[in-house]
């Protein structure tokens, strides 16, 4: 297993315990947050690589995010663990430069390794 993978399962690790020691309240607020800024990191990526239209692109990506974190916090915190989980296949279609901004290369299976399993673990949660 590759680094990135294990460095993203210990980030898992120091990330889960938090939702089980909090209130369900508060951990629904977190969990929108972690969303709403996992997504708006490929803005900062974004910027990194200069071209507009994949500026426009992650922007519109990063906005879909906060909508199902806001959308969560509004409506059922499932939504909020359904767009951590899909971020997953967000942060898939960078690799290899198929979509959107260039991200080092590290970052990406980093990322799926913490959003499959923490979305899946907070869908069981507030389901």
């Amino acid at each position: 297993m590759n680094r990135p993978i294990l460095l993203g399962l210990a980030l898992v690790v120091l990330i889960l315990p938090v939702h089980f020691l909090v209130s369900e309240e508060m951990s629904i607020q977190i969990a929108a947050l972690t969303l709403a800024l996992i997504a708006g990191a490929y803005i900062g990526f974004a910027a990194a690589d200069g071209r507009f239209s994949v500026l426009l692109l992650e922007l519109a990506g990063s906005t879909i995010y906060a909508g199902a974190a806001l959308a969560g916090l509004l409506w059922d915190p499932v939504l909020i663990a359904v767009g951590i989980m899909a971020h997953a296949i967000w942060d898939f279609l960078h690799h290899n430069d198929l979509l959107g901004a260039r991200i080092p290369q590290w970052y990406i299976p980093l990322c799926v390794a913490v959003d499959v399993p923490v979305g899946l673990v907070l869908f069981a949660l507030y389901l």
